[in-house]
């Protein structure tokens, strides 16, 4: 933990418990998202245990958190915007039931978290991580460092509305033929529904009127009846179980499409902070909601009326045996809902506990050359089974609450029939009107009652799991998008390439110093710059800024004399030219990646590209030339030949504006002299991060980033002498 403000100690830790009244407050648990954010999300669960309005994506919005986290003394600001006094304690663990609960504690000297309660030797914590946690002192004392925040209303306190929940219409806005096609499941259903009562009647006419009176020729019209009967049932359920699978491609096509466009036009910070598998798992999230909104709202309102159709029925034959089966299914739905925290808890757990299995598998499966010459085969192996480990205990803690949920509601349901068939056979057997075929009847429609209205109680706890499944998807719904509807398409506008800052600043988080400061600097269209600095200076922001990918926090970037915005960035983006220090080849051939993928591709361009940047004769002598597959992300390219495709792809776009950042690293010296030359006698506007002297020497201007500043070098000091003294400031570790 960084350094922070002074902490109280021993005797001092009371004061603010004094203030913590009793109430009916509850403190939820909210997970983080991002890895670094856990500070976010324990503030923003103390927050709501006051009476603030918040969810961590508001809080995200109006808190910027950088990827190397917050410590205690940006706690004590975030606590001061919530109107919360804060006050930092060093405090021993049996002096923790003394301070105000719930407090921020620092946790395995790397986290945060929330400490919820003190109860003997057992200390219950809210982790953003892992969730609610009930751990005895030893395990809590492997963890806790010592030092809490502790939190509590402070006198200018008013209640904070800062929550951006997931609205449903959000994700399935603009399907065509939804509400026709909802009405004909729904028409179908009740159809269906119709056809299942009438079965029991066929029972009741066979025991009573055919065998109770021996008419042997009522038996073939009841047969004929009722088995055309079972044919239209079967009918119906086919049409039924077709239309929903219609209504349910067709929402899945629209909502994962919805959700995917709106990832895409994120801005590159967003991804930076977040693990792929982590994302994907979001992302199944609408599985959950497609079946929520296709079956399962169309069962719950079938099921709904049909349960109280044979509610109704029920007391038609017997207002006894109704009461017993009604109360009985009273029973088992309170054990459903009963169990229902227990049961979202663990299953959150589950899908955060799948989704880091998932990230840590794609990371070890992405750096296997890594992990191969670094001989952590084993380690690897050891970090990933701890993880589905994970996934195993809490797939066993979800199924556990099921079986003990089940086992409660199949006695109950259990005592019930045996309680209607003795009461039942009792009314048979007193003669009071009550036959044995009205019994079997009965029975059969209390097991139609006691289906639907189970299955009604089920769709509705999915109903409220879908709440679960909204806040996974808000991270990725309510995030800002870099470029709004309104440019969502390009904007054809020729460029010529000119680019300005005026006093521009930027920093990576609220918490963090600034990396670049005031910095005003103007790239004429044609200009050939070269920047250069120390490692961990901020050549790679700048890059981004330039090209958009970042924001900056102050100041004004200019493109062509404009301001830039959403549609300025966009046609800027669509006629510059970019080889980056982390750019990927995509899974497809040399051509469609020299392309992008183009879908009007002219393979003269592409030539003409991969000859620039000296791949053609490499291309060549492949088998299949420019159609070889590059493999997954560029693996069965050297690093060379990658860097020149790379190179190639921004040539084949014919720029108005070429960015390298360090785009010749990987290349021999008589290569890397060859690009030279080619980028120099480019009549476009070129930037350049390098620090090997080649590609210094050969702009016209220089400029120099360190310290939050951007200083162009004077002419006399010479190419050479700036990438010496580039090359001699220490790198920033």
């Amino acid at each position: 933990m960084a350094a922070g403000p002074a902490l109280c100690r021993g005797a001092d830790v009371m004061g603010l418990a004094e203030l913590n009244l009793p109430g009916h407050r509850r403190l939820p648990v909210i997970r983080a998202a991002e890895a670094a954010e856990c500070g976010l999300a324990c503030m923003a669960m103390i927050g709501r245990y006051h009476g603030h309005d918040i969810d961590l994506n508001g809080m995200r919005q109006r808190h910027a958190v950088s990827l190397t986290g917050a410590t205690l003394r940006d706690l004590m600001q975030l606590a001061d915007t919530l109107s919360l006094a804060a006050r930092p304690l060093r405090v021993g663990i049996r002096a923790l039931r003394r301070i105000a609960l719930p407090a921020v504690i620092h946790w395995d000297l790397n986290h945060f978290v929330v400490l919820k309660s003190v109860r003997g030797d057992s200390y219950v914590i809210h982790d953003p991580a892992r969730g609610r946690r009930s751990l005895n002192i030893q395990e809590f004392s492997n963890h806790y460092t010592g030092v809490a925040l502790e939190l509590a209303p402070a006198g200018d306190f008013r209640k904070l509305a800062a929550r951006m929940p997931v609205r449903l219409n959000a994700l399935w806005s603009g399907i065509r033929g939804l509400a026709p096609s909802v009405a004909q499941v729904l028409v179908v259903s009740l159809l269906l529904q119709i056809a299942t009562f009438a079965l029991p009647f066929h029972i009741q006419l066979v025991v009573d009127e055919a065998i109770g009176r021996a008419d042997a020729n009522l038996l073939p019209v009841l047969a004929l009846g009722f088995g055309a009967l079972t044919l239209l049932h079967a009918g119906l359920d086919a049409l039924r179980a077709w239309i929903l699978r219609l209504l349910g491609s067709m929402m899945s096509f629209q909502v994962v499409g919805n959700i995917v466009r709106h990832l895409l036009r994120l801005p590159v910070a967003w991804f930076e902070k977040r693990h792929v598998g982590d994302v994907m798992s979001r992302i199944e999230s609408t599985e959950a909601i497609q079946d929520a909104l296709t079956r399962g709202m169309i069962s719950a309102l079938v099921d709904g009326l049909m349960a109280v159709v044979a509610a109704f029925i029920l007391f038609l034959y017997s207002p006894l045996l109704a009461m017993v089966v009604i109360v009985a299914l009273l029973l088992v739905l309170g054990l459903g809902f009963a169990y229902f925290p227990a049961t979202r808890a663990a299953t959150e757990e589950a899908i955060v506990a799948r989704a880091a299995e998932q990230s840590n598998l794609i990371e070890t499966l992405r750096a296997m050359p890594t992990i191969k010459l670094m001989g952590g085969e084993v380690e690897r192996e050891a970090r990933w089974r701890n993880r589905f480990a994970s996934v195993i205990n809490s797939s066993v803690r979800v199924g556990r609450l099921g079986i003990t949920r089940d086992f409660l509601q199949n006695a109950v349901l259990g005592i019930q029939t045996v309680l209607v068939i003795y009461l039942g056979a009792r009314m048979v057997l007193n003669a009071d009107g009550f036959s044995v075929g009205m019994l079997m009847a009965f029975l059969s429609f209390r097991q139609t009652f006691s289906d639907r209205a189970l299955s009604l109680a089920e769709e509705i706890m999915q109903f409220r799991l879908l709440r679960l499944h909204l806040e996974r998807l808000g991270d990725i719904v309510t995030a800002e998008p870099d470029l709004c509807p309104a440019a969502a398409s390009p904007v054809h506008r020729d460029l010529a390439g000119g680019i300005e800052l005026r006093e521009v600043g930027f920093r990576y988080g609220d918490n963090l110093p600034p990396v670049l400061e005031n910095v005003s600097l103007t790239i004429a269209p044609g200009d050939f710059v070269a920047i250069s600095g120390a490692s961990g200076g901020g050549k790679t922001t700048l890059a981004k800024l330039l090209l958009g990918l970042h924001r900056p926090v102050a100041g004004q970037v200019l493109l062509d004399g404009r301001p830039a915005d959403p549609a300025a960035w966009r046609a800027w983006r669509a006629q510059i030219g970019v080889v980056a220090q982390d750019d990927q080849l995509l899974s497809g051939t040399i051509a469609d990646n020299i392309a992008f993928f183009d879908p009007d591709m002219d393979m003269e361009r592409v030539i003409a590209a991969a000859e620039g940047a000296r791949i053609h004769e490499d291309i060549l002598r492949m088998p299949m030339q420019y159609l070889s597959l590059v493999g997954d992300m560029g693996s069965a390219l050297s690093g060379g030949q990658r860097q020149r495709v790379l190179l190639a792809r921004a040539l084949y776009r014919r720029p108005k504006l070429l960015l390298l950042d360090e785009g010749t690293a990987n290349l021999d010296e008589r290569t890397e002299q060859e690009i030279v030359e080619l980028i120099a006698s480019l009549p476009v506007t070129r930037i350049v991060i390098a620090h090997r002297p080649a590609l210094v020497r050969a702009a016209h201007r220089q400029l120099v980033v360190g310290g939050g500043q951007v200083r162009e070098c004077s002419g006399d000091a010479g190419a050479g002498g700036l990438a010496d003294r580039a090359a001699a400031q220490p790198s920033q570790l």
